[in-house]
């Protein structure tokens, strides 16, 4: 396995000149279409369209909706929350608490964390269980996927891109794999898959085979499936389309940067060419990749990396315990050092705090002035407790002392973000608060606590804080 791949991308780039044209736009011959339509009627619906799961990813990302309303919706569906709990709990997240519950899963992950969850959860499945994956052709296209994702989103992450539409892409990128042996035959397709088994050579040699690679057929199913065209687009220009050098946008120069930075770690060809392309579209240095690959390093593991309880420690340990942005401690960290907290301390409150009207911050000054609020947030949390960002425009402080010690700091926390605003423009803060003991000492708990007391501060109309006494 390669350690480093922003060095090894870099020290490539200094041998690269002009890139060679290659291949040309070909329309596809209506009898490829017609076989491909075919094989994707008998894959049709994708799961991750539409129901529980499109339900759950609109409700995630909503404000308006309670976190009891996005509960309600999983928990109505036992299959899906069965899934959603397995997949939680599954070797690829390595969590610090282990979940035994949707509303566990919605506190300890975060609502929009959740949302994503949700749909890894059910193309995971959806992909593990397609008839034929094991094939040569197809091989583990369910741990992949997940890889994948978890890079494309750090990659948008870093280059201020909204990731939604990149994380699904990302999962469903290799679709097509599913289609071909289905439009073809499993012969052809392992052929191909044998003499070139990854990359832009792999879907180069399926134009020349077959006359169509996966790529265009994912894109085709995806499409046919209701996926946005940003989503199609990207899965049909993983590989560069035809001429493998196709980068037309920042959604699909993260696919393209995810696909690369996997491959590189299993030891594969990485397309280098490509990945240069797709990371001058988003102004990266190959340096970020290093960070990037940190992202897929539980979802590529085998089992057999992961079997030994010194080997999990380890690889817990060697997990990045800073949130980037903000300097403060990550979801993970948090948790943890929290729950040591509740196990040595008297007594103490959890406050959690998002930002009010984030997403409006965001769409009106852009995503720069946005991570410029969280980090000034940030700054004024750390002041009075032991802070960390839960994800997105969420944070969590522990305060210790008295139920009165959580409340004043919920209180100065509130004012000091006002006075922010004379620098930065309207800022306020919503806040829960959740005392210990009197709500437990369990981490978990006092986070539900915490939860509802934020959106009673929001329904209150926000700017405030409401303690659960």
């Amino acid at each position: 396995m390669i350690a480093r791949p922003g060095v090894w991308f870099a020290s490539r780039a200094a041998r690269r000149g002009t890139l060679p044209r290659r291949g040309k736009d070909v329309p596809i011959k209506p009898e490829v279409l017609r076989r491909l339509d075919a094989a994707i009627d008998g894959l049709l619906p994708l799961p991750v369209f539409g129901g529980t799961v499109g339900e759950v990813q609109r409700l995630a990302i909503d404000d308006a909706v309670s976190t009891e309303d996005l509960i309600a919706v999983i928990q109505r569906d036992e299959a899906f929350t069965t899934n959603v709990l397995r997949y939680a709990n599954s070797a690829a997240h390595a969590r610090p608490v282990r979940v035994s519950s949707v509303r566990q899963a919605v506190t300890l992950l975060g609502r929009r964390a959740l949302g994503r969850l949700a749909t890894e959860a059910a193309t995971y499945r959806f992909l593990e269980l397609a008839a034929g994956t094991g094939g040569a052709s197809r091989g583990q296209l369910h741990l992949h996927a997940v890889a994948v994702a978890n890079c494309a989103v750090a990659a948008a992450e870093r280059a201020g891109v909204r990731t939604d539409d990149v994380h699904l892409a990302a999962l469903l990128h290799d679709i097509g794999k599913l289609v071909l042996p289905v439009a073809f035959s499993d012969a052809e397709v392992d052929a191909i898959a044998a003499a070139a088994p990854v990359g832009v050579a792999r879907a180069r040699l399926e134009h020349e085979e077959l006359g169509v690679d996966h790529a265009y057929a994912g894109a085709v199913l995806a499409r046919r499936s209701g996926a946005a065209e940003t989503v199609a687009a990207a899965i049909q220009l993983h590989h560069g389309g035809r001429s493998g050098q196709e980068c037309p946008s920042p959604e699909v120069a993260c696919i393209q940067v995810a696909n690369a930075t996997v491959h590189l770690l299993a030891g594969e060809d990485p397309g280098e060419e490509l990945a240069a392309l797709a990371l001058r579209t988003l102004r990266l240095e190959p340096a970020v990749l290093d960070e990037i690959a940190q992202s897929a390093a539980t979802a590529t593991a085998q089992p057999s990396e992961r079997g030994s309880l010194g080997e999990r420690v380890a690889q817990l340990e060697r997990l990045s315990s800073i949130d980037d942005l903000t300097g403060l401690a990550n979801r993970r960290t948090w948790l943890q050092r929290t729950a040591e907290r509740l196990a040595t301390d008297a007594g103490g409150a959890v406050l959690i705090c998002d930002v009010d009207h984030f997403k409006r911050i965001n769409d009106t000054y852009g995503h720069r002035a946005g991570d410029l609020v969280l980090a000034d947030v940030a700054r004024v949390l750390e002041r009075h407790g032991e802070a960390g960002r839960l994800g997105g425009d969420e944070f969590a402080v522990w305060v210790a002392g008295t139920a009165e010690d959580g409340e004043r700091s919920a209180e100065s926390i509130v004012s000091d973000c006002r006075d922010l605003s004379e620098q930065s423009g309207a800022i306020s803060v919503s806040i829960g608060v959740a005392l210990a003991p009197d709500h437990g000492t369990d981490i978990t708990s006092l986070l539900e606590t915490a939860d509802r007391s934020l959106y009673a501060a929001k329904g209150a109309g926000r700017d405030g804080f409401v303690s659960a006494r």
